[in-house]
């Protein structure tokens, strides 16, 4: 009989695989560590099977359909967990990073400590993770990235989703919190992270032949795009300040956990506005920028007025551009509109 993971062997494998949501997640009320850690975990399970460089591309697509299925579901055929794990296994074995493969080796008790949690936070990781994955399968079979709506339906599921899986746990955890205005906000802010993300690794990307902003073949307007999408993603992280300001005050460890967050993007989009477009692959902020941006989160994160007072100030400089996040979400979102 398959056993769940224990939460201390969870949150190690999340300090493995993830530098920034370890720092940051721990920062959250003591159920969201949990159900948020393990969250991450099934969705790197995913994408590590996507982003394997030596797997088969045919066989990673029909694994993340069937891991789709296998969560929409609710996680609760033991037969099928079993033949995907094995699948998973044999897909990275050659290609995973250590750290990668022990969790995919986990997944089986990743899983059961899923089937612990409340039935409504089960159906909310049951949701994203499926759409996520089904996304990913998507993103296999050929994603042409030639506008801005195709940048909005690739970030939509492979981060949008998950702000919406974010902003379902908050409202569960607190019914204070207004559900219908933070899922509104919720697609831009997972957008504003994943530009992010996008923007920093782009000279990487292109050298594994990938890319993820309409740039010509040739980079003939590769600054031009570059420039342009740096304003439309501290865009997305102003909506993700007003994310922020919607959950209560007193929940100041998810307010400090969403804060740290995009103030370390933003600080990285500061970066990158003064970097070189063709030459500077390797932008991040340093440790001793982390620590202060910790600190000073942390001292404002209970007050809006002060918290606007600090975004503002990071991001000064930073040139933006504003889009409707209600029309975003209302164009690219699954998450009504599928049958789950």
């Amino acid at each position: 009989m398959l056993t769940e993971i224990d939460f201390s062997s969870q949150q190690e494998h999340l300090k493995n695989v993830s530098r920034t949501f370890a720092l940051t997640i721990p920062m959250l009320p003591e159920a969201l560590i949990d159900y948020i850690s393990n969250a991450y975990l099934l969705c790197r399970i995913a994408d590590t099977v996507e982003d394997d460089p030596k797997a088969a591309v045919d066989k990673k697509i029909s694994w993340l359909k069937s891991f789709s299925l296998f969560c929409k579901e609710g996680f609760n055929d033991e037969m099928e967990l079993l033949k995907l794990h094995r699948q998973a296994v044999d897909l990275v074995r050659d290609g995973a990073v250590d750290k990668e493969f022990a969790l995919i080796s986990d997944m089986p008790a990743v899983v059961k400590r899923t089937l612990t949690y409340p039935v409504k936070i089960r159906n909310i990781l049951s949701k994203g993770v499926s759409i996520l994955s089904l996304g990913m399968s998507r993103s296999l079979e050929g994603t042409e990235i030639k506008d801005l709506n195709d940048v909005d339906h690739y970030c939509y599921y492979v981060a949008g989703v998950v702000g919406e899986l974010l902003a379902a746990l908050f409202y569960e955890h607190n019914h204070d919190i207004d559900r219908k205005e933070l899922m509104a906000l919720s697609v831009s802010f997972g957008e504003g992270l994943q530009l992010t993300n996008i923007l920093k690794d782009r000279l990487v990307d292109k050298d594994r032949d990938a890319c993820f902003l309409p740039i010509a073949r040739d980079g003939s307007n590769s600054a031009e795009v570059i420039k342009e999408y740096l304003a439309i993603c501290q865009g997305h992280l102003d909506d993700a300040l007003n994310f922020i300001l919607r959950i209560p005050n007193k929940e100041s460890g998810i307010r400090l956990f969403c804060l740290l967050n995009i103030a370390m993007a933003t600080a990285t989009l500061k970066l990158l506005s003064d970097a070189d477009t063709d030459t500077d692959r390797n932008v991040k902020i340093s440790r001793r920028t982390v620590k202060i941006l910790y600190i000073l989160s942390k001292m404002v994160v209970r007050s809006n007025i002060l918290t606007r007072m600090f975004f503002s100030y990071i991001s000064r400089g930073v040139k933006r551009v504003k889009r409707d996040p209600h029309e975003l979400r209302s164009r690219v979102s699954c998450w009504e509109r599928l049958p789950f």
